[in-house]
């Protein structure tokens, strides 16, 4: 528990310890909302963008050229977002089968996240910069969190909906910059799209 930037209470069962990371499993997710909130920041993207102006071979197909970057960020994209149990890598995640149309209905799994990370890998790599040097140079570093292990496909590029490993410690600075706002890392009116439910599901934003 932190108030205020200070830690003020810590509790570890089970055999845990306060050097011991975890696996965060879908709290992951929530990265690549910031790491987002950045790339907008840093004119990389636009939250309404289509992704198929990046992911160039869908732009002829009538579904995949509607979907936008929010539509991916906010599970809406209308592609079968794949079994929570199996994370496919960036590559066979863009293969996806169309189930509905963009914006339609709400879909919890880990394609629209490996998705998003092949539209950053892409957009990156122009800058000759991969996802988790982007990840850490926007955010980790500055932020001063370090995490232990990172999941990543048979390609090398990091699991996105939900690879990463950190102790509670590390955790919580995460959290404490989402708190105040961004601070010095991202400016809120960026952040704060994170939060905006969408119209498929009141209590889901854009990866929070």
């Amino acid at each position: 528990v932190m108030i205020e930037g200070k830690i003020v209470f810590e509790e570890y069962p089970n055999g845990g310890a306060a050097e011991r990371a975890h696996f965060l499993a879908s709290g992951t997710k929530s990265f690549s909302g910031v790491m987002a909130a950045c790339a907008v920041e840093d004119g990389l993207l636009q939250w309404d963008e289509p992704v198929a102006d990046t992911i160039t071979e869908w732009k002829e197909d009538p579904s995949r050229s509607k979907i936008t970057i929010r539509h991916l960020l906010s599970l809406t994209s209308g592609l079968d977002a794949g079994s929570n149990q199996k994370t496919p890598s960036y590559s066979d995640a863009l293969k996806s089968r169309v189930k509905t149309e963009p914006g339609r209905k709400f879909s919890y799994g880990p394609v629209p996240y490996q998705i998003f990370g092949e539209v950053m890998r892409r957009k990156l790599k122009k800058q000759d910069e991969d996802v988790m040097e982007y990840l850490q140079r926007r955010i980790f570093d500055p932020v001063g969190m370090k995490y232990s292990s990172w999941r990543k496909d048979a390609d090398g590029n990091p699991h996105l909906p939900a690879g990463a490993r950190l102790t509670a410690r590390e955790w919580i600075k995460f959290g404490e910059m989402v708190r105040l706002g961004g601070g010095d890392i991202v400016e809120s009116k960026h952040l704060r799209e994170c939060y905006i439910p969408g119209r498929a599901n009141k209590r889901y934003g854009l990866t929070w």
